[in-house]
């Protein structure tokens, strides 16, 4: 099983041109990885991440323009991406463990002497051994990972405290429209509830450019955070993420954790009338290991969500629901919908927002109580 994995992708930062050469050299040196970029500061990291496809970085603490750890908060906020940290044993404290933890440093690895140029082929094993195990899905847990490292680096694990910041929604909600669909999906998120403990997709048909004014304007209308799609983003719990128009957004697993997702676009494009693809998006979604999927299907021209509503609708947790034509601009797409047999309620517009919320709040009181019993 583990040859038919793909190489791991890593981006090595470090501001001297010999640190980065050798880190190069020693990594590609394993089976299992490739370096897909070399960054000598944090704005080069930031342009690879945008560019390339990473899995792992493997970064030093002192990168130039990595100040308060500048860089490192930069990738956790746009786009998210496990770090492996190098840091001198004299540059290591509780307080810098614990604010790496919350940005996403999943390992730590102590530079060797000496400070000038570190020997970093003497430890060559120990660095491809903790870049790989970012594959590991335990390191995805903030309390393990700081209390496994705590324990690594000497230093008191009881501080670990728990962090949700960096998961994954356990209940996604994926909207669909076309034809009639942005004043549609505006009244649905102007009613959501500010606490809903959901992430929520939108897959409008727009051109490109439109969607970049249309977030910013739904950021007006609700408490919840609504941000236009783009690669690395985590579908967290109170997130509202608009796929761009003219791309087809979709999510992918983070380092193959199925229940763990972050925003990609894929290659294929379809026909330009389908952009962004509520299907693609809805396929995507239904096929990760979330717990719960609900797919909303509202007014639009032909049959783009079918296919998508039928993925959520056969896997375990997932649940649709479209608009009525009562009223809907274009009864077509939840038609088409609601014809394949895939919709569990139709619902005129301005209830779809009421039922989202007592359905949400009514599966996190069922997984509450099963964690407690269990």
């Amino acid at each position: 099983m583990k040859g038919q994995e793909s190489k791991l992708k890593v981006l090595v930062a470090d501001s001297s041109s010999h640190a980065r050469l050798v880190l190069e050299n020693i990594l590609s040196g394993s089976a299992d990885m490739e370096v897909t970029g070399l960054a000598s500061n944090g704005a080069q990291v930031l342009e690879l991440l945008r560019r390339h496809q990473v899995d792992v970085i493997l970064a030093s603490v002192d990168l130039r323009k990595n100040e308060q750890l500048l860089v490192f908060k930069q990738v956790f906020s746009e786009c998210p991406t496990p770090i492996v940290m190098l840091v001198e044993k004299e540059q290591l404290s509780l307080e810098l463990l614990k604010d790496v933890i919350d940005l996403g440093v999943y390992s730590v690895i102590l530079k060797p002497g000496p400070t000038a140029r570190p020997a970093y082929r003497t430890m060559a094993e120990e660095i491809c051994r903790k870049v790989s195990a970012v594959r590991d899905t335990e390191y995805w847990d903030p309390q393990k990972r700081l209390s496994m490292l705590g324990e690594e680096m000497l230093i008191f694990p009881q501080v670990a405290q728990k962090d949700s910041r960096n998961v994954t929604a356990d209940t996604i909600i994926v909207i669909g429209a076309s034809t009639g669909g942005t004043q549609a999906v505006e009244q649905i998120i102007r009613q959501l509830d500010p606490r809903l403990k959901a992430a929520v997709l939108v897959a409008i048909h727009l051109p490109p450019k439109f969607t970049h004014s249309y977030s910013r304007r739904l950021k007006g209308m609700t408490e919840l955070t609504v941000l236009e799609g783009r690669t690395g983003l985590i579908p967290k719990p109170g997130k509202v993420i608009i796929a761009p128009g003219g791309r087809n957004m979709i999510v992918h697993t983070v380092m193959g954790n199925a229940s763990s997702l972050k925003i990609g676009f894929s290659e294929d494009n379809g026909a330009e009338h389908d952009l962004p693809s509520v299907d693609k998006l809805m396929q995507a979604v239904a096929q990760s290991g979330v717990r719960r999927v609900i797919g909303v299907i509202l007014t639009g021209m032909g049959k783009d969500g079918t296919a998508g509503a039928k993925a959520i609708a056969l896997r375990k947790g997932g649940h649709v629901i479209a608009q009525d034509e009562a009223s809907s601009a274009i009864f077509g797409m939840a038609k088409s919908a609601i014809e394949s047999g895939n919709t569990d309620k139709v619902l005129p517009l301005s209830k779809i927002a009421q039922y989202l919320n007592r359905y949400v709040a009514a599966e996190q009181q069922q997984v509450s109580t099963t964690d407690v019993n269990s």
